[in-house]
C-alpha cells in the first residue's frame, strides 16, 4: 500500500518543472550549491544574481516564481530587498537563506513579506521542504508575525494546536478519521513549539513561563464559565421546583 502525499505537496511535486527560481548569492559556492540542490529536486528554470540590486533589476525584466535570497546585506539591506520585492509582486515566494541567522532578523524579513527561511549548512531534503512548507505559506501567521507581545502570541498558538491535539486524540478512539487528522496535527503541533522557542522573545524559560501563565489563566476561564453553568442550572432547579 503506497503512502498517500497531500494535495498540496503532490501538485508542487509534479509542478517544478513549471516554477522559475532565482538564487542571490554573492558567495559563488553558496550559490552553485543551492542551484545543483534545485536541479536535483527537479526545478530546470533556475536563475542567479550576485546582489539584492542586480536580483531587483533582473525581476523587473522577468518575474520569477520563487526567489532564494541572501540574509546578510550586499549592495542594499536584505529588509529592503524584500520590501521593494514585495511591491513589484506580492504573490512571489521569498526564502532567505543564511548561515547565522539572528532571530529578529529572519522575524523582520517574514513580517516583510519573505515566506520561509533556510539555514545553511543545509541538505537536499531540507532545501525541499522549506520549499514545500513556502507554498502553502508563512511559517508564521499574520496574527503572530504583528503582534505586539510576540510570547503571548507564540504561546497562544501552541495551547490552541494543543487543545486540537487532545480533541483528535480522543476521538482517534472511536474513528479512523480522527486518526488521520491526528498524525498531520501531531507535527503541526511540535512545529509551532519549535517555532515558538525560535522566536521568542527572551530566554526559552521566558516562554515556559508565558506558557504557565496563558494555561493558568485558561483554566481560570474555563472554571468560571462552569461555575457560572452550575449556578445557572442550580436556579432553574429551584424555579421548577417552585412552580411544582
Amino acid at each position: 500500500m503506497t503512502e498517500e502525499i497531500p494535495a498540496k505537496k503532490k501538485k508542487f511535486g509534479y509542478s517544478r518543472g513549471n516554477y522559475s527560481v532565482l538564487v542571490v548569492c554573492q558567495n559563488g559556492s553558496r550559490s552553485n550549491q543551492v542551484r545543483q540542490a534545485l536541479k536535483t529536486l527537479g526545478f530546470a528554470q533556475i536563475s542567479a544574481a550576485p546582489t539584492h540590486v542586480t536580483a531587483l533589476e533582473r525581476f523587473k525584466v522577468r518575474k520569477f516564481t520563487h526567489v532564494i535570497f541572501e540574509a546578510s546585506p550586499t549592495d542594499m539591506p536584505p529588509l529592503d530587498f524584500v520590501t521593494q520585492l514585495m511591491e513589484m509582486d506580492e504573490n512571489c515566494c521569498l526564502i532567505a537563506i543564511s548561515e547565522q541567522p539572528r532571530v529578529d532578523d529572519v522575524f523582520g524579513l517574514l513580517r516583510a513579506g519573505a515566506r520561509h527561511y533556510l539555514v545553511v549548512p543545509f541538505t537536499v531534503n531540507s532545501l525541499e521542504e522549506v520549499l514545500t512548507e513556502a507554498i502553502e505559506g508563512a511559517p508564521l501567521s499574520d496574527a503572530v508575525l504583528n503582534a505586539p507581545d510576540r510570547n503571548s502570541a507564540l504561546v497562544g498558538v501552541i495551547l490552541n494546536n494543543l487543545y486540537r491535539q487532545t480533541v483528535l486524540m480522543r476521538q482517534a478512539r472511536e474513528f479512523e478519521t480522527a486518526a488521520r487528522e491526528l498524525v498531520a496535527q501531531t507535527a503541526k503541533m511540535i512545529q509551532s513549539v519549535d517555532m515558538a522557542k525560535l522566536f521568542c522573545e527572551g530566554t526559552e524559560e521566558d516562554l515556559r513561563n508565558e506558557i504557565i501563565d496563558a494555561c493558568i489563566a485558561r483554566a481560570n476561564v474555563a472554571a468560571s464559565r462552569l461555575g457560572r453553568t452550575r449556578k445557572r442550572l442550580q436556579n432553574k432547579r429551584a424555579v421548577d421546583e417552585e412552580a411544582a
